[in-house]
């Protein structure tokens, strides 16, 4: 009869236990994947439920020669470095007030952070009223003080600046909350040596604060650029894609491709070029913070 010494009886002990999790984890996680690859090469259209075959790289191929794809890739872009950037200045600007003690600060706080704690769906909902031409509080606002309100989401050139917007109002807490907790964090020797040089509030901040804070800084922007990228529910109920194709993004485009079209393999095609790209960002991004594996 074999004997186990206790370590490895805790560590088959850990596994037991970890199991059930992890193969479920695996089901569900890497089958949809492999799935996805696999009608990606294929030719599988649901208006032809019995015209199921094998056609390579056929569809990466026709992909990247759509001019579809390349407008949808580009407004992706916009939307992305657009929000993240916005999200990322007013997080770094709030993060940087909250910082100092004052009266009413942990209320301001709670206050900030609720746009998170509603629903995507329902947010859209509310911001696609508010953003109405004919009814919608902003433009109303605007009249007040004599000027004209646009189409924000009707007009091809303010679409996308308005999808940004929502998205900002949504996801800057989240920005200023891990920007804040690195704030709260920073020693205070470093600011106080700087002071006594007659360092100014503007050096220490460029010249300290953010240099100390740039991984934390990198790890939020790209837990933002990867949740941006993905970004579907307020697009789709806001725009739809529209008006026309001006908001398309390739989230937008996988599903129209997948569930209106009926174009799986074209839809799985796009998803697997989605998930390259965020893999590229996310390798780039890491290499900037230098936590990258030699």
């Amino acid at each position: 009869m074999k004997v186990y010494s206790s370590s490895t009886q805790k560590r088959y002990f850990l596994i037991s236990m970890l199991a059930p999790s992890l193969i479920l984890l695996a089901f569900f996680s890497l089958y949809p994947f492999v799935a996805n690859v696999k009608n990606s090469l294929m030719h599988y259209n649901l208006t032809e439920p019995f015209n199921y075959y094998f056609v390579g790289a056929n569809n990466y191929l026709r992909l990247l020669g759509d001019k579809l794809f390349w407008q949808a890739f580009l407004r992706t872009l916009y939307f992305v470095v657009g929000a993240v950037s916005l999200e990322f200045l007013l997080g770094l600007g709030v993060a940087y007030l909250l910082k100092d003690d004052f009266r009413g600060r942990n209320i301001f706080r709670v206050i900030y952070i609720l746009p998170m704690g509603a629903t995507p769906i329902a947010i859209a909902f509310v911001w696609k009223i508010m953003l109405n031409p004919s009814l919608g509080i902003i433009n109303y606002v605007l009249s007040l003080v004599g000027i004209h309100g646009l189409d924000w989401v009707g007009n091809p050139t303010s679409v996308i600046p308005s999808l940004i917007l929502v998205d900002a109002w949504v996801w800057t807490p989240f920005m200023m909350l891990i920007l804040l907790a690195g704030f709260l964090t920073l020693a205070k020797e470093p600011f106080e040596a700087a002071e006594i040089e007659g360092a100014s509030a503007f050096q220490s901040f460029f010249y300290i604060a953010l240099p100390l804070l740039k991984p934390l800084i990198l790890v939020a922007l790209l837990f933002r650029i990867i949740d941006a990228f993905r970004t579907f529910d307020i697009i789709f109920v806001i725009t739809g894609g529209g008006p026309g194709r001006y908001s398309e993004t390739l989230n937008i485009m996988t599903y129209l491709q997948g569930f209106k079209f009926l174009h799986i393999s074209y839809a799985s095609t796009l998803a697997v070029l989605m998930l390259i790209i965020l893999i590229v960002i996310c390798t780039f991004i890491s290499q900037l913070q230098g936590i990258r594996e030699t």
